[in-house]
């Protein structure tokens, strides 16, 4: 897990001299090492946490023993054990134990065709200095991130998007319509960039070009979800016996580390699942089982955990999450280079500093929910699937009986969702991107691209139109809500604190074992998860088996109905900055936030931490140069007063 940067074709009049600024802006991603190389028409940067084969053998750029081939490679293979063998046999030799050099080697052999043998996390950037092409490539499912912009004659790309932006002649154009698709889906798709000119690498895809005409790299696939159902809505023993040896399998290979390995242990079967089997699996050392715990008892997990660490044997050590400071949200604004609006990040953030003192390596359960169809939206909307048989005039009629509503109704928001056109009810379960108080609170700046602000999810949830509502969740939850928010909440978290997390159920071979099964076997109108419980009843102690989900939630409401936070809110959206930008109507905020603490009232709290969010981003990224100072401390600007604990 580390830190990559460069550029191909035409060297940058500044390249050398800002070198030194892109690699200590990446800093955090990888403290340990780091290395710059370049050549006609390459240059290629790296920041080092060194995870396999700790020795200076593992440094990077990785160069070929012939001199030919280099690499910067940001990630893990997790199977480098094995293609390490299958290529000693075809006649291959290696000086270090680290999984670059197998890439390297598996890469100089196989092209972009060695991308399929991989089964890791990975944001990778090859050059052959002989044919003069290059390769950059991102992990099947989106776990590791990869930026890129192309200019004139140039393609400069870096894991995180400061280290694009920090070049001296960089386009610094914030997109309007990225503003608005922030707004509306909570955070941004792959599809588009806050700023103007700038690209993500969507997952399973890699570029591909010539370092004399980079703007020419061909965008290629090389792998994608398959949705064909088959087999019968029960499972049998053998089915089950199959599911728990590839988790198995997957988590042994996840504990490959020559350092200390944790779990992030909630009260959930996910992470229990993890933390069982690699109880099983662990060789030497048993990993610890870390858990954060909350003062506030709807989200606190903590005896659940404890119990199922004490099942699986291993340490447990608990961490508790002190009151939170609203301030932090400009810390976590500089980690994450784009507006971010899932709330969830503060915990996850505090979190992994927290676990960098105990190891470097954590697993996690994420991946679970999207696979075996454990969210909540996943059951409610097979619960209320009859909504998406309606006739089209009902559906027309209660849209156009929630205008008739007050506009910050939560009465006026629940009638929307459910009169949405083709099951639209269950892609946006949560929130429509057409929220009427979101419409209420935009710009000028913003309203002219409000309207297509939702397109990356109708436009998602329309391809899979003809399939049931729960394999179209899933569709979309792996096109948009697993790479976009998911991931990326976790990749800036834990590299934030120099710490690599993976996750077991965002193997390959699991996804898509899950993807062949049909939907009434994950899932029915109760529960999700179905086979996952089943395995629990085996390894879980029974009041973790059946406890309910709970998630990784912030008390935000209670947060902003508190004196200390509505005036932080106040100051900060209000401001006379706020309303110089224009992304919102600061009247009609005004508005919201008051309406927020109506007793029985909507809940604005994830509307008014998106504004926020948004407030703090810009103040780093659009306000002033900053960003480039490095991350601000622990105490944010103004440094308010923390939250009290809700009891």
């Amino acid at each position: 897990m580390c830190g990559l940067f460069g550029w191909f074709g035409e060297k940058p009049r500044s390249g050398d001299e800002q070198v030194g600024v892109l690699s200590r802006l990446l800093q955090h991603r990888g403290p340990d090492d780091a290395g710059y190389e370049s050549g006609a028409g390459w240059g290629l940067g790296f920041r080092r946490l060194s995870i396999l084969d700790l020795s200076p053998l593992g440094h990077q750029p990785m160069v070929s023993p012939e001199g030919r081939y280099w690499l910067i490679f940001n990630g893990e293979i997790y199977n480098y054990i094995e293609l390490r063998q299958t290529l000693e046999r075809e006649g291959e030799q290696f000086q270090s134990g680290s999984d670059t050099e197998v890439l390297v080697h598996l890469l100089a052999r196989e092209g972009a065709r060695a991308l399929c043998r991989l089964n890791g996390m990975f944001g990778f950037a090859f050059v052959d200095t002989h044919a003069r092409t290059f390769i950059i490539a991102r992990d099947r499912l989106g776990v590791k991130p990869l930026y890129y912009h192309l200019g004139q004659g140039s393609l400069r790309f870096a894991s995180e998007l400061k280290a694009l932006l920090a070049w001296s002649d960089a386009p610094r154009e914030v997109d309007p319509a990225a503003v608005a698709e922030y707004l509306a889906l909570n955070y941004l798709s792959t599809d588009r960039c806050i700023f103007k000119g700038y690209q993500k690498l969507p997952p399973a895809h890699y570029l591909a070009g010539r370092l004399d005409e980079p703007h020419r790299a061909r965008l290629g696939q090389y792998w994608q979800v398959a949705d064909e159902e088959a087999g019968t809505d029960a499972l049998s023993s053998a089915q089950l016996d199959h599911l728990l040896a590839l988790l198995t399998d997957a988590t042994r290979i996840r504990l490959r580390s020559d350092v200390p390995v944790g779990i992030f242990l909630s009260g959930g079967i996910d992470s229990g699942l993890v933390a069982a089997l690699a109880g099983e699996a662990a060789e030497g050392t048993r990993p610890l089982a870390l858990t954060v715990g909350f003062s506030e008892r709807d989200y606190d997990e903590s005896d659940f955990a404890r119990a199922t660490a004490e099942r699986a044997g291993l340490e447990h050590r608990l961490i508790v999450q002190q009151p939170a400071s609203l301030s932090d949200i400009d810390r976590l604004a500089w980690f994450y280079d784009e507006p971010f609006g899932d709330a969830s990040a503060l915990p996850t953030f505090a979190l992994c500093q927290a676990a960098a003192e105990h190891a470097t390596v954590f697993l996690t359960g994420d991946g679970g929910d999207e696979a075996f169809g454990g969210y909540r939206r996943y059951v409610e909307a097979q619960r209320y699937r009859w909504l998406a048989a309606l006739p089209p005039p009902i559906g027309w009629a209660m849209r156009g009986l929630s205008q008739m509503l007050p506009v910050l109704s939560s009465y006026r928001h629940r009638l929307l969702k459910s009169g949405l056109r083709d099951g639209g009810y269950a892609a946006a379960f949560d929130g429509v991107p057409t929220d009427p108080a979101l419409q209420l609170a935009i710009g000028p700046v913003v309203r002219d691209h409000f309207a297509g602000a939702g397109a990356p999810l109708w436009e998602r949830w329309s391809a899979t139109r003809g399939q049931t509502i729960q394999a179209r969740q899933q569709a979309l939850d792996y096109a948009l809500y697993l790479p976009d928010d998911i991931l990326v909440k976790m990749d800036r978290a834990s590299m934030a604190h120099s710490i690599e997390v993976r996750s077991p159920f965002l193997d390959y071979r699991v996804v898509e074992w899950a993807a062949r099964l049909p939907r009434a076997a994950l899932l029915n109108t109760r529960e999700g998860k179905l086979p996952l419980r089943k395995l629990a009843e085996r390894l879980l102690p029974t009041q973790v088996q059946r406890g309910s989900k709970r998630g990784f939630g912030v008390p935000l409401r209670a947060w902003f109905q508190q004196p200390s936070g509505q005036t932080f809110l106040r100051e900060r959206l209000l401001s006379r900055e706020a309303k110089a930008r224009g992304f919102w109507d600061v009247t009609c905020v005004e508005r919201i936030i008051e309406a927020h603490t109506w007793a029985g009232g909507r809940d604005f709290g994830p509307l008014l931490w998106r504004l926020l969010f948004l407030d703090a981003w810009s103040r780093t990224y659009v306000d002033s140069d900053t960003f480039l100072q490095g991350p601000p401390s622990a105490m944010g600007n103004g440094n308010p007063p923390r939250l009290k604990e809700v009891a």
